[in-house]
């Protein structure tokens, strides 16, 4: 889009979901950070704590339609689960299945996933529905600032880690497409070069380099090095500040699936060991 009106990124983590968006006649060139509408707009129901992120959860009734996602799944997957009359089977529940992309080698329209039940269901459709649930939400807020938004004024910014395949990407753009954003309304992103790019317009005391705050990344010549740590990936890029105000890269984005789910896994593992495999799964399940 030559000339959007408004720019909407939206953030699929694997433990975290958010979304965040900027009007046009709020962006600077000076400090194109400051206006960058990010709302508190999730709870946790019965506590009523605002966060600007939900847990990436979706709960789907047994014909595949969309109940809920975030804290509202999260809740109301445990009711059921607590109900006696009402089975969990007739459902489905997906929980940080983002990674799952990563671990698949060959993606397509029918490549399934299981969900917290082992019960399978097209991938396509669980990343899907789950963009459109923000997207529907993040519209809901955008029209609170603007009534009239328009669907074709709208760029959205989808991010995805910077380990994943051409596959994996071009799979998330049609996940996007399937949630109902047009194909040249869509840009990919990857998230540590989203992080970079936001570093360079970051408050001075936002940085400390050996207790001295400063902010280095502004001065031409700087290479640094970004590291995101998530809970699904570590994502690893290093930049050069050119004269020009662009960034080079000084070496490829790198990285692995080493988030913090990982240390869950083999802390489960761990306990496997010590029960015995079968026990844990049951209690698990149980």
């Amino acid at each position: 889009m030559a000339d959007p009106k408004l720019v909407c990124a939206i953030d699929i983590g694997t433990t975290y979901s958010s979304y965040a968006f900027q009007f046009k006649h709020d962006y600077s060139r000076e400090d194109p950070v400051h206006k960058i509408c990010a709302p508190q707009a999730w709870n946790d129901g019965k506590l009523q704590v605002a966060s600007m992120k939900t847990p990436t959860c979706l709960l789907l009734d047994n014909n595949g339609h969309v109940d809920s996602f975030g804290y509202e799944a999260e809740r109301k997957f445990s009711d059921i689960c607590e109900d006696e009359d009402q089975d969990p089977k007739d459902w489905y529940f997906f929980k940080r299945f983002k990674m799952k992309l990563h671990d698949l080698k060959a993606l397509s329209p029918s490549t399934l996933i299981k969900d917290e039940q082992n019960k399978a269901f097209p991938a396509i459709e669980v990343f899907s529905k789950s963009i459109m649930c923000l997207k529907d939400e993040l519209l809901n807020e955008s029209k609170r600032k603007i009534a009239t938004v328009l669907t074709d004024d709208i760029l959205y910014v989808l991010t995805v880690p910077a380990i994943w395949s051409d596959n994996a990407k071009d799979f998330m753009r049609q996940a996007a497409k399937r949630a109902g954003i047009k194909d040249n309304r869509l840009t990919i992103s990857l998230e540590p070069e989203s992080a970079s790019l936001c570093c360079q317009f970051l408050p001075v005391d936002r940085f400390s380099v050996g207790g001295v705050a400063q902010f280095a990344l502004a001065v031409p010549g700087t290479v640094y090095m970004l590291v995101d740590l998530g809970d699904g990936t570590a994502d690893i890029t290093v930049q050069e500040k050119l004269d020009c105000g662009k960034l080079r890269e000084v070496h490829r984005v790198c990285g692995g699936p080493w988030g913090g789910t990982a240390v869950d896994a083999f802390f489960i593992q761990v306990l496997s060991n010590i029960v015995s495999p079968l026990g844990m799964s049951e209690f698990m399940n149980e």
